[in-house]
């Protein structure tokens, strides 16, 4: 049945899908407790316009979308900075913007392009040797990004009036922090295309916070939960011929469902033991 571990394009795929659930595991936290949901969206619709503009001028599109991608998140936290309005509105703005300005860039470039729609919906057999050195060096970078500014990236989620008063840099934290994310999504939109990028980084965030509370057994439920997921879904995609994106992404979704089943299981018994703890007080002190 898993004989196809032996092909090397699934073995890279893997590999690259691995470096994509433990780099969404240590960002999607902060994403979801920044309430930073639709950055994702936004950031992957503007990864499509760095795209087509590669596509349209002839050269590599992934640099191209690096470089355009990094230049929106910061441009989207500056505007949120300086006119002190939340970043989805920024990105509500902008990402519409984005995304027709990367139909336009397609439409008039020469040529038809097949590609395209691994682009939006991902493609296993996309992805190159070049593609997995750079997500390496991405993860690699998000990790001592993690080691090194993860505690003040925590006094700026919860209380950002606090990090100011302890001394952290703020500004600098929240730019690097945006320039990080779009890097993220560069990469992920390259695995599972323009329109599903987004989930890989919030859903397994969200699911983890309806199993555990610590911010740090969340980060690493976060990524347990990615590499199930993309493990889970390129597997499907090889065995029934379909788009690795929508697999994974569905297998994500279905991460969720079950977290959501748990997490109510688990208020309804700590409901029914706070209870009979109370009635069985209730009959001693009778």
């Amino acid at each position: 049945m898993f004989d196809f571990f032996g092909l090397f394009f699934i073995q890279r795929a893997f590999i690259i899908g691995s470096i994509i659930a433990v780099v969404g595991g240590l960002i999607g936290p902060f994403v979801f407790y920044r309430k930073m949901a639709f950055m994702g969206v936004g950031i992957a619709h503007g990864t499509f316009a760095g795209i087509a503009l590669g596509i349209l001028i002839g050269v590599s599109p992934l640099p191209v979308a690096i470089i355009f991608a990094i230049g929106l998140g910061i441009f989207i936290g500056f505007i949120s900075k300086t006119g002190k309005i939340s970043e989805d509105v920024s990105i509500g703005i902008l990402f519409s913007f984005a995304m027709g300005l990367g139909i336009f860039l397609i439409s008039i470039s020469p040529g038809y392009h097949t590609d395209i729609m691994g682009y939006l919906f991902g493609d296993i057999l996309a992805i190159s040797n070049y593609d997995m050195y750079l997500a390496i060096i991405v993860l690699i970078l998000v990790f001592l990004w993690y080691m090194i500014r993860s505690r003040q990236m925590k006094y700026m989620t919860f209380d950002e009036d606090f990090a100011k008063i302890s001394g952290v840099p703020v500004g600098i934290d929240y730019y690097i922090f945006m320039a990080l994310i779009s890097l993220v999504i560069v990469i992920i939109v390259n695995f599972v295309g323009v329109i599903l990028a987004s989930s890989i980084i919030i859903a397994p965030a969200a699911a983890s916070k309806l199993v555990v509370k610590r911010f740090s057994a969340m980060v690493i439920l976060s990524m347990i939960f990615g590499e199930i997921a993309i493990f889970s879904g390129i597997t499907f995609s090889y065995y029934l011929n379909i788009s690795s994106g929508p697999s994974i992404v569905f297998f994500i979704t279905f991460v969720f469902i079950l977290s959501l089943i748990f997490n109510k299981i688990k208020r309804a018994f700590n409901k029914k033991r706070a209870y009979d703890l109370k009635n069985n007080t209730w009959q001693r002190n009778v």
